[in-house]
């Protein structure tokens, strides 16, 4: 039985579909109407039975679809091993091929690969180039993107931040919850270096017969004998930090955020350059865990008691009742002990606004210098006045009439009321991407944009609050960037226990009072003032 093949296409009709006739000749041995000639076998065909197994052997073909021929003598339809070739249409002109030359690679147009030069641009067999159309109208510049500030690139670790990497990675690989970095000579820490240690988690001590309890890690780290200038903000987020050690270091100030801290039970501040402490200390001192508060030697301002009144009795707690409210007392058990403190004097109220144009006769004194700056005379001995618990000394503008136009409203907007424009922009300057530049693009421009003086250093202090975990009013405890009232208030830090429903104090640590620092966020969330004895009996007769 024959194998069924494509029918032959009759030479005669092929003919007379041409335009004009061609020479045929017979083509070189293995040779094809192709480039490239194509092979076919009996299994390309797919109505084709499976002969697996039998005797039959496969059978080749080569030439175009149209003019297939067996590749060999095996085949039943045809023993010549030859198939037909076309010669290729002759071309004439200056691309006519010459006698002996080389034939060159050029498309053929039965064959489907286009070997044509890189000139080419049409589908002809004559090649030629066109020019481009010109444009009836005229065509816009081309518009670059604008560019895009990149990011400040982060700072390279020094030698001693490396170390204090390796050492946290371990801790954070073998669950050990001491993590010591004393003594490594520090003079800055990078944002972020300390995060991981709010991943440590202990390792559960599992034995035989015991039940498996999981329980919160006790952080404790120590950076002492080092040269840190500023609080380290990542330890904010480690919550279940109980033991914090920054003795003996170069630190002016404290962030008033570290009343996050609420699991802190030892503080170490001692040795330092401190001149006051925050008044968001005071939550851990009273209602806290904190039990081991060690705070001197430092710089703190000093009260001057000279001429200084004598205090009513009572005032202190009845100007914290008027001030602060009554706020829920620590659950006191007898057998107690723990850290409190007496409130002994205040100072006057230090009024400004955002430029941080102050309003009040009191200001503040300067915070103390570093050891590598300059010394300043009257640094180590620094007196603050003080003001009667029955006297709030307020500026003048703000005893006439509210419609002044030299006072702002804002300055005298209610604890809750809206913020002002100016606070939410350093706010947006702050929270921003690129918070560190905004500050010196200020400056550089200041030749061209004749931008208020006050506007970089008020972007800077902003930003630096923000970057120390932000900053609360001590009366209303709305979150500010703009504290626009601060005083001190001086307090004995003291030790106390409760014995059988009572409380008694244990000593009173340090023979001095400490200042720390209160702030409103208007000039309304003030002290307020406590009436003395006279002032209430006569008031009492009128009412009469």
């Amino acid at each position: 039985m024959d194998e069924p093949t494509l029918p032959e296409i009759p030479a005669g009709r092929m003919a007379a579909t041409r335009k004009r006739a061609r020479d045929i000749a017979p083509p070189p041995e293995h040779s094809s109407t192709s480039s490239d000639p194509a092979v076919f076998s009996s299994d390309d065909d797919p109505a084709l039975d499976n002969y697996q197994g039998h005797t039959r052997r496969k059978r080749r073909y080569v030439g175009a679809w149209f003019d297939q021929h067996p590749a060999s003598s095996d085949s039943a339809f045809e023993d010549d091993s030859s198939p037909r070739f076309l010669q290729p249409r002759r071309v004439r002109g200056p691309h006519a091929q010459q006698p002996g030359q080389k034939r060159e690679f050029k498309r053929h147009l039965d064959s489907g690969v286009w070997m044509g030069t890189d000139g080419s641009l049409t589908d002809s067999d004559d090649v030629f180039e066109l020019e481009p159309a010109t444009a009836k109208l005229p065509l816009p510049p081309p518009q670059l993107p604008p560019l895009i500030p990149l990011p400040p690139a982060r700072p390279r670790l020094t030698p001693g931040e490396l170390e204090v990497q390796s050492m946290i990675r371990q801790c954070v690989e073998n669950g050990t919850e001491r993590v010591d970095l004393s003594g490594l000579d520090l003079e800055t820490i990078s944002d972020g270096l300390l995060d991981p240690i709010s991943d440590i988690e202990p390792i559960p001590n599992v034995a035989k017969d015991v039940e498996f309890e999981k329980r919160d890690p006790r952080l404790q780290v120590f950076l002492f004998n080092n040269r840190l200038r500023s609080f380290p903000a990542s330890l904010f987020n480690a919550e279940h930090l109980t033991v914090l050690s920054l003795r003996a270091n170069q630190l002016t100030t404290i962030p008033p955020a570290i009343g996050k801290l609420k699991n802190l039970e030892a503080l170490n501040v001692a040795q330092n350059y401190l001149n006051y402490l925050p008044g968001e200390l005071l939550h851990l001192l009273h209602k806290g865990k904190l039990r081991s508060f060690n705070f001197q030697p430092n710089r703190f301002w000093k009260p001057d008691t000279a001429s200084f009144p004598p205090t009513m009795p009572g005032a202190p707690e009845k100007y914290e009742l008027l001030t602060f409210g009554n706020p829920s007392a620590a659950d006191r058990q007898p057998g107690w002990m723990g850290l409190t403190t007496k409130l002994r004097f205040r100072s006057p109220v230090q009024f400004s606004d955002g430029a941080r144009n102050t309003y009040s006769a009191f200001k503040l004194p300067p915070v103390s210098r570093h050891p590598q700056e300059p010394a300043r005379e009257g640094d180590d001995n620094v007196e603050v006045e003080l003001e009667p618990f029955t006297q709030v000394a307020m500026p003048k503008e703000v005893t006439r009439e509210l419609s002044s136009a030299r006072l702002p409203t804002s300055l005298m907007a209610a604890p809750r009321g809206a913020r002002s424009l100016f606070e939410l922009a350093l706010r947006a300057c702050a929270t921003s991407a690129q918070a560190d530049r905004i500050a010196g693009w200020l400056r550089e421009d200041a030749a061209e944009f004749p931008w208020p003086a006050h506007l970089a250093p008020a972007v800077e202090r902003a930003v630096e609050t923000h970057r120390e975990g932000g900053l609360w009013c001590s009366v209303c405890g709305r979150e500010t960037l703009l504290p626009l009232a601060q005083w001190l208030e001086f307090r004995h830090v003291r030790l106390q226990y409760v014995m059988e429903g009572v409380e008694s104090d244990v000593a009173e640590l340090g023979q001095e009072p400490v200042p720390f620092l209160r702030v409103g966020c208007s000039w309304k969330c003030v002290p307020a003032k406590v009436e003395a004895e006279g002032e209430e009996k006569e008031e009492g007769k009128e009412e009469e």
